[in-house]
């Protein structure tokens, strides 16, 4: 959004969870066209996500001995980082990512990159011209997808009889405990546990051989998945366990969305008054991160738009734009640095010590950052040492 004056499209943002196989969704879904056509976001270039693309590559090129010989798809590619990783093997890449501004990124780098949705009829496409994956790799795209049953069959299509498919996906167990709402947008259709995801790939013919768990984005989990008649070993104690942890964290019960309903009431409240406290103190408040994330936290919370003098944000197709719903200005980090704010919202609270270590200035200054979730809480100096020390 750049022009106050336009109007804005509103859609209902409304989870609900299938009792049948908790599958957690929204009830409502934008045409994937609108959303995906011209996209803002590129992969990030925090130093956490950027070292977490490598050791996954690194994973892989290892279990998988890839090499010239070895064929790498990556779905929803964006910009080429991820596939970038895996340069040095040798092994022929493509990604395919709908977002025409973006995967003209990727292309001027040198990464081949068709501008498409993965489906199956896609899939068997790339197929009849490439011949089958090894790997096939989904960072945080699953959960974008509203018929992720066409998405698997693309996957069986593609997938060579003993190739992985690896994807990335938030993690419900930790979205909940977390109280990490802002993770709900209209991009995200889904949110997922490893028993909904076992059945989704088992009726669709794959089977999940290993899941871990990584702190990347709030707390996500890495699936690898084979053809259901794969000669791959599955980790059956990895899978059981986190089957145990999902019985235990009471995923199955309604009762247990229904306290989170709850607290997520609870959090946006606090949130909305912390917030109107600093500036009835005469704070200067801005808002640090211009994400999908911090629309929601913002908007659902019903902060005042007055509230916030700024927001800022690193990627450059984001400045000189307005937050929806607010219409409070996105700037630079160069332009927040010339009329710094006496607090910072953070509302890209996922890179929580990165963005402490990197703001050691503003901090030392006496600038101090609202940490939402997941309750928030003011973090000075002598805190942030804390809050690096314990997520080192």
């Amino acid at each position: 959004m750049t022009d106050p004056s336009a109007p804005e499209q509103v859609f209902p943002l409304v989870l609900r969870s299938c009792r049948a196989c908790r599958l957690t969704s929204l009830t409502h879904v934008i045409d994937a066209g609108d959303l995906y056509d011209q996209y803002y976001y590129v992969s990030s270039p925090s130093r956490t996500i950027q070292e977490h693309m490598e050791e996954l590559a690194e994973r892989f090129r290892r279990e998988l001995a890839l090499g010239p010989a070895s064929f790498v798809v990556e779905i929803g590619s964006n910009n080429g980082d991820q596939l970038a990783k895996f340069e040095g093997s040798g092994c022929s890449l493509l990604g395919i990512d709908p977002a025409r501004n973006i995967t003209e990124q990727a292309r001027a780098r040198g990464i081949d990159t068709r501008t498409d949705f993965f489906t199956s009829d896609v899939a068997r496409e790339v197929r009849g011209e490439r011949g089958p994956a090894d790997l096939i790799l989904a960072r945080h795209v699953v959960a974008h997808v509203d018929d992720v049953q066409d998405l698997v069959r693309g996957v069986r299509e593609l997938l060579a009889p003993d190739g992985i498919f690896a994807f990335e996906v938030p993690y419900l167990v930790e979205l909940m405990s977390r109280r990490a709402f802002d993770t709900v947008y209209h991009e995200h259709l889904s949110y997922f546990l490893v028993g909904t995801l076992r059945r989704l790939l088992e009726r669709g013919g794959l089977r999940i051989v290993g899941v871990d768990r990584f702190e990347v984005h709030g707390g996500s989990i890495v699936v690898t998945a084979t053809h259901a008649d794969s000669a791959r070993e599955t980790d059956t104690e990895c899978v059981e366990s986190m089957l145990r942890l999902e019985e235990t964290a009471g995923m199955g019960r309604d009762g247990t969305y229904d306290e989170f309903a709850a607290a997520v009431d609870g959090l946006r409240v606090s949130l909305r008054t912390s917030i109107e406290e600093l500036v009835a103190d005469g704070c200067v408040v801005a808002g640090y991160g211009a994400s999908a994330k911090g629309v929601t936290l913002l908007t659902t919370s019903e902060i005042p738009a007055s509230s916030l003098a700024y927001c800022t944000d690193t990627t450059p197709a984001k400045q000189g734009t307005l937050i929806p719903g607010l219409g409070v200005a996105v700037i630079s980090p160069e332009e927040a640095a010339q009329r710094p704010p006496d607090v910072y919202v953070m509302l890209a609270w996922n890179y929580c010590a990165e963005i402490l270590l990197k703001e050691s200035d503003f901090l030392a200054k006496g600038g101090r950052f609202l940490v939402p979730i997941p309750e928030p809480r003011l973090v000075g100096e002598k805190e942030s040492v804390e809050l690096i020390g314990a997520e080192a």
